[in-house]
């Protein structure tokens, strides 16, 4: 039985930062994930790293989540962007309002290197964004930093590998239990060889997010977390420029953000006591969103809805207040008063205080390890963050298109030479595969050789893979094919990969089916079902390791 100073459950932004500063720190570390990197509540948000200034009530959250930007900047400039922001201002009570809160956020800007708010004249906002609406009385300007969360996600696990960690996905825990000799036994189900197997550890890392407080009942420790839903519409072009802040209906705020090659407009938040496995938006939601937007951007439901998204977000339990007022900052409980000690679970968190909360609980680990190990996490850079890369001269190099080469740079930092690399003797690797990104099949390849994904919608994790417009429609067999290559499948395989696939896009898209997007579903259908003959009741069915063991 393998044996490790700590074991972090859980692998989105805060078990794999946990991982990873654990890692940097020399001690001997297992991440267990039931699913894939960036699977769950991470892969869900907006990817904005707030600065904090929804939260000026608590001005110590304020400071630390704009400490936060500057470090990521640090270590994560490669996927790391600044986008401008308006919020238009309808009515005149916006004004005071908005008031306050560019006095708190210039106070913090020069750190973040960005300008203090500006107020607009409604002729300067149309300037910025026509397709606002013209009846503005003035809007608010000022700029965040957004990160995409699953490179964060995988490069974080990455460098937690590279520095010794293992990194175990798709295995799930089903067990804890307290040995004799004060350690914990951890129990997991490995889904890929539908084998248990079992690890011990001196402290474990409860990161479970939503389902933090199952996790620590296996030792039978309480943890109690409000799970709070939200829900994102993602649309099919980006419908704006900037960002858009605004009021909905019920007072609260929303954003509309372009996103990549979409728009994201989000978010809901409800109070929630649903299986977060099981979370789909609702008609209301989505509706909720579109109407709320629509005021400030009036052509919105001109744009094609191409799916939701929904998550839990694992919120502080306090109870008796409005969810807008529950604080945003963090727990990290110890259950030793509990009579179990050497299990450490988190409540609360952003996306934003990843690194923070991983050094918080890696100073806990080394303090009960007897170990006296400074963090370094906010000082070396994530892999392919070490420099800056010539984008025009790697294009001509390699004679592949300056766009592609940007998409590459934004996920991959200096790593892309590695990529491109990978062409000189295989030059029809330069060929594109998804063409809404776009991504080619040299990325694909080195994706599945060194970031393990197991199965096209990990792919999609790793290059955004099918994320755009067309959802999949055109790329899944061809990386589905490629995939088989790499991993040797079988034909039989081959087609279950795009069926599950299939359906893991169509669990987005089928809530807010309606208008042009029945229209391309109907492509979606004629081509994999139809041509491919997908739907053919007699196609022979290889279930994976996991349903067999079932």
């Amino acid at each position: 039985m393998n044996e490790y100073d700590v074991i972090i459950i859980g692998g989105g932004s805060t078990g794999t930062a946990v991982a990873r500063d654990c890692a940097m720190r020399g001690l001997k570390t297992l991440m267990l994930e039931r699913d894939d990197i960036a699977s769950a509540t991470v892969g869900t948000c907006a990817g904005m790293i707030s600065s904090g200034l929804k939260y000026m009530e608590e001005p110590d959250i304020v400071d630390m989540c704009s400490q936060e930007v500057v470090y990521f900047k640090r270590i994560a400039q490669n996927i790391i962007m600044k986008n401008p922001i308006l919020t238009p201002m309808l009515e005149m009570s916006d004004l005071s309002s908005g008031g306050n809160f560019a006095e708190e956020y210039s106070k913090r800007a020069a750190s973040r290197d960005v300008p203090p708010v500006l107020f607009l004249t409604p002729e300067d906002s149309l300037k910025i964004e026509p397709k606002i609406n013209p009846e503005l009385i003035a809007s608010m300007y000022f700029e965040e930093y957004f990160i995409d969360p699953f490179r964060l996600c995988i490069l974080q696990a990455l460098d937690a590998r590279r520095r010794g960690a293992d990194i175990r996905t798709y295995c799930e825990v089903t067990e804890m239990k307290k040995t004799s000799g004060n350690m914990i036994e951890v129990a997991f189900f490995n889904r890929l060889t539908a084998q248990k197997e079992l690890v011990t550890a001196k402290v474990v890392v409860n990161a479970g997010g939503p389902w933090a407080d199952k996790i620590a009942g296996l030792l039978n420790a309480r943890l109690e977390i409000r799970l709070n839903k939200g829900a994102h519409v993602i649309l099919d072009r980006r419908v704006v420029n900037v960002g858009i802040i605004a009021k909905a209906v019920d007072g609260r705020m929303i954003y509309l953000f372009p996103h990549e090659n979409t728009a994201l407009l989000g978010t809901t938040a409800l109070d929630s006591w649903e299986d977060p496995d099981t979370l789909v938006a609702s008609y209301d939601e989505i509706e909720y969103l579109l109407k709320s937007i629509e005021w400030v951007v009036p052509s919105i439901r001109q744009a094609r809805i191409i799916r939701t998204m929904e998550g839990a977000r694992p919120l502080v339990a306090q109870w008796k207040i409005p969810e807008g007022k529950v604080t945003r900052g963090y727990q990290v409980v110890d259950h030793a008063p509990d009579g179990i000690d050497g299990l450490l679970s988190f409540t609360g968190g952003k996306l934003v205080m990843c690194r923070h909360m991983a050094e918080s609980v890696t100073d806990m680990v080394c303090k009960k390890l007897g170990k006296d190990i400074k963090c370094t996490t906010h000082i070396e850079p994530l892999p392919g963050n070490e420099a800056s890369v010539d984008v025009l001269a790697l294009a001509a190099q390699y004679n592949i298109s300056r766009h592609a080469v940007e998409r590459l740079r934004a996920r991959r930092g200096t790593e892309l030479g590695k990529v491109l690399e990978l062409t000189r003797e295989h030059p029809e690797w330069l060929s594109t595969i998804c063409a809404c990104e776009p991504v080619i099949e040299a990325e694909i390849r080195y994706a599945i050789r060194e970031e393990f994904p197991q199965t096209l919608n990990d792919l999609r994790r790793r290059v955004r893979l099918g994320t755009g417009p067309c959802q999949g429609t055109l790329c899944t067999f061809k990386a589905a094919g490629i995939l088989a290559d790499e991993l040797g499948l079988s034909g039989e395989q081959f087609q279950l990969e795009i069926l599950d696939y299939l359906s893991e896009r169509w669990k987005g898209k089928r809530p807010p089916m309606r208008g042009e997007q029945l229209s391309q579903e109907e492509v979606v259908q004629g081509i994999y079902a139809c041509v491919a003959n997908l739907d053919r009741s007699d196609a022979h069915y290889e279930p994976k390791p996991w349903e067999e063991a079932s």
